[in-house]
């Protein structure tokens, strides 16, 4: 077996089929990972996978047509009847050179999450789970495409026979579909030949399909076996005469596929939570591991009341609550019935929850979830012209967010302060985005906005304010509550908004003790430091200290990003101030005043800083302030295009800020595809693009030609 596998290794490189098929996978592979990976910035593999699910189906059938054929046509499969070597050992070390020439792109694509991982974060298990799906499909186009080239001398009709096979094992959902949508006998027997449906629907979103991988085996072992039965047929048909021959053949070959068919069917009816496993990156299907530490740190009993009647369980939220029961010997699981114990709400809300809604409670807190805040809902809306309103027209459940309320929960009941903040409204400012305000609320800090028009002074339970981006100056009596506030040893988030309006002397006033002068006009950077061509997309310098440990890299592969930001430098030193830089642009920046005149000449060029953690020893105690100088900093979007990293240094600084320890977030579940966008500069997208879709496939090619020149001279 193992010179056959080296003799074929060898045919495959002595001749241009096996360059060519390399090359025109990794150009395509490369090509689409140029699109996907690096321009889009998605950082699952699973798109590229299944874009090149075509490019398979039409190079694999060139690869496999010779492996039989040739042999027949050259008349040496002569050998293979009178070798001493057994059948299934040649046609094993074929079927091996073959799946070493695949793996060589599948290798390569193997790379690319580590190329993604330079840059942000990159969910490994689920894209080594779709390569390894992506393999197994792989090895089984190849095992059907060695039998097809058994039952025939043509290279050309072993190739077209093996295409036609490929791709009808491509189509048959949607030939499924057109005989019945809702599925019949019939549409169920088509789908045991659907060669996608396991790699699709489990391998592609992260999940170990047991089935799956026993699917794919079994293809690849009935398909080599079948062939192994063509080939000793003939062997036979030389010594043996009439239909023994035929009948020995047919028989096996029967009992071996009943057999698999049996297997296939006892394992697709196991129980699911063991024949499936979940490496999704967020365990979309099972507790993650965070949630798994968490519970063993918990040290006092608590008790989750379910509240809901038998008939009406969500067994999701059951599932979750079995799951966190099981795993901490503190937290014990109760279920109340509504219809049995109608008034049991009372003792921990004024309202009647719905069904399957949460309550967690410990002898001296408690805490009640909602069942609908246990789904991320995404609505549709339509204007109304009789109304005047947009009224919701659809919607559907984009996410699960049922562990991770739970545990903000269970760890809001077993702490003694919880933070208070308070947003200064009144003045144009912008609002937190619903998933800074969700991660708030389940980091247990309580968020209230308030209008200082309607208060002599700052409440004495803050812990901190919070002014945002407001577009319209303070008035004077807001700004000196707000100074009395800072003075007696208060804190402060100050997030900076660029609008037309540059008088704000008041807001900016305030900013003057702490050593921070807010400078007119947008910041403009020069160089590569800024994002999508736009010189005003900022990417910032992010400088190393204890705040920004889990942003910083030494690389620079991660990124801070900030359209529209300000420019703020230090002042004349008002003594007993220690700022912490955060952000700063580079020496190259400059301030543009005149944001209609984008092409003005340059007149001064500095470095700004962008955020800063300021400490001032003031009258009474120490006062803390956060700047940042964008608005756009906290905005749902522009976070999510830096993998999260906006909010990990806001939420970094805010735990300085009020000098408690902001406990875990448990993600939200979504159930459609997720990612979160990888920036990548365009020199590192233009360096990578020319390496992989242009100087390697070309090589490929180059190396191929030559050693078919080579043996042409030979």
């Amino acid at each position: 077996m193992l010179a056959v596998y080296k003799r074929e290794i060898k045919a495959f490189f002595n001749s241009m089929a096996g360059w060519l098929f390399l090359a025109v996978n990794l150009f395509f592979s490369g090509w689409y990972f140029r699109y996907y990976g690096m321009t889009l910035g998605y950082p699952y593999i699973a798109y590229i996978c299944s874009s090149i699910t075509i490019i398979i189906i039409f190079s694999m059938p060139f690869l496999t047509m010779r492996s039989i054929s040739e042999e027949m046509r050259l008349k040496t499969d002569q050998l293979l009847f009178t070798s001493p070597v057994p059948v299934w050992k040649v046609v094993f070390g074929k079927y091996l050179a073959l799946v070493t020439v695949f793996f060589i792109p599948v290798f390569v694509i193997g790379l690319y999450p580590f190329i993604l991982s330079i840059y942000g974060k990159v969910p490994f298990g689920e894209n080594y789970i779709t390569l390894f799906g992506y393999l197994l499909f792989g090895c089984a186009c190849l095992a059907i495409g060695v039998l097809l080239s058994s039952v025939t001398e043509n290279q050309i009709i072993a190739a077209v026979l093996t295409f036609f096979t490929l791709l009808l094992g491509v189509m048959i959902p949607g030939i499924c579909s057109l005989i019945s949508e809702s599925g019949n006998a019939l549409t169920k027997i088509l789908d045991m030949f659907n060669l996608t449906s396991q790699m699709d629907n489990y391998f592609f979103i992260g999940i170990i399909s047991i089935p799956g991988i026993i699917y794919y085996l079994s293809i690849i072992a009935l398909a080599l076996f079948l062939t192994v039965c063509i080939i000793s047929k003939r062997r036979w048909s030389l010594s043996t005469k009439g239909i023994l021959a035929n009948i020995s053949a047919a028989g096996l070959f029967t009992a071996v596929f009943t057999i698999v068919i049996v297997i296939n069917i006892i394992v697709n009816h196991l129980e699911p939570s063991s024949m499936y496993i979940d490496v999704t990156y967020n365990s979309i299907y099972s507790l993650t591991e965070e949630t798994e530490k968490m519970l063993e740190e918990v040290d006092q009993k608590v008790t989750l009341y379910y509240w809901v009647d038998n008939d009406s369980i969500d067994t999701t939220i059951e599932q979750t609550l079995t799951d966190i029961d099981s795993a901490s010997k503190n937290v014990t699981l109760k279920y109340v019935s509504p219809t049995e114990n109608p008034y049991f709400y009372t003792e921990y809300c004024d309202e009647i929850p719905a069904q399957n809604s949460i309550f967690v409670v410990t002898d001296n807190n408690s805490r009640v979830i909602n069942y609908y805040d246990c789904y991320v809902m995404t609505y549709e809306y339509e204007y109304n012209y009789e109304s005047g309103h947009y009224v919701v027209t659809d919607y559907k459940v984009t996410g699960y967010d049922g562990e991770g309320r739970i545990m903000a929960a269970i760890q809001y009941v077993c702490e003694n302060y919880i933070p208070q903040i308070y947003c200064i409204t009144g003045h144009d400012e912008f609002e937190l985005g619903p998933e800074l305000l969700t991660e708030l609320e389940k980091s247990n800090i309580n968020i209230q906005y308030i209008n200082l028009l309607t208060y002599d002074e700052i409440p004495e339970d803050a812990a901190c304010i919070f002014l945002l981006g407001a577009l319209n100056d303070y008035s004077k009596e807001e700004a000196d509550m707000i100074s009395d506030y800072l003075e007696k040893g208060g804190n402060a988030v100050f997030i900076i908004a660029y609008s037309d309006n540059d008088d704000q002397s008041n807001l900016y006033g305030l900013l003057e003790p702490y050593n921070i002068m807010v400078e007119p006009g947008l910041v403009m950077e020069q160089g590569t430091s800024y994002y999508n061509a736009q010189p005003f997309y900022l990417l910032p310098d992010i400088l190393e200290n204890e705040l920004t440990n889990n942003v910083y890299t030494y690389a620079r592969t991660k990124y801070i990003y900030m359209p529209y930001a300000k420019g703020l430098t230090i002042t004349e030193d008002y003594g007993d101030v220690n700022i912490t830089t955060l952000l700063q642009t580079t020496a190259s920046a400059y301030l543009l005043t005149d944001v209609t005149d984008l092409n003005k000449e340059v007149a001064e060029t500095k470095r700004f800083i962008l955020g800063a953690y300021i400490e001032k020893n003031r009258t009474e105690s120490l006062s803390r302030v956060l700047v940042f100088s964008s608005e756009y900093f906290l905005y749902d979007n522009i976070n999510d295009a830096v993998s999260g990293n906006n909010y990990e240094l806001f939420m970094n600084g805010l735990a300085k800020l009020t000098g408690t320890d902001i406990v875990s977030v448990i993600p939200v579940k979504n159930y459609s595809t997720d990612y979160n966008q990888i920036i990548i500069d365009s020199t590192a997208v233009y360096v990578f693009s020319w390496i992989m879709v242009g100087i390697i496939p070309v090589a490929l090619v180059i190396a191929g030609l030559t050693m078919w020149i080579i043996r042409r001279k030979k």
